[in-house]
């Protein structure tokens, strides 16, 4: 599993990490699934997404790698034979 980090594109964290898409949306951002959400998600980094919505950003991406670690953990148990 890789490190997500304040550069990385929000789309790309939530597409290569779908967990953290709650990490998001229960701090308050919308759902950058959709819509016109989902344009400036490609665009915005998520130090730019914790900068606009007034979140701490050393906080955030403690959260978004410990859902997309935990999601990870799941995954590899669920396999049969890991």
């Amino acid at each position: 599993m890789g490190h997500i980090s304040g550069g990385m594109k929000v789309a790309a964290v939530i597409r290569r990490y779908p967990a953290t898409i709650e990490v998001f949306l229960a701090r308050g951002c919308p759902d950058m699934r959709r819509g016109f959400f989902s344009v400036m998600a490609r665009l915005m980094s998520v130090r730019r997404a914790a900068h606009f919505h007034g979140l701490e950003l050393e906080a955030l991406l403690r959260s978004l790698n410990e859902a997309a670690r935990d999601a990870a953990r799941g995954d590899a148990a669920a396999r049969p034979g890991t």
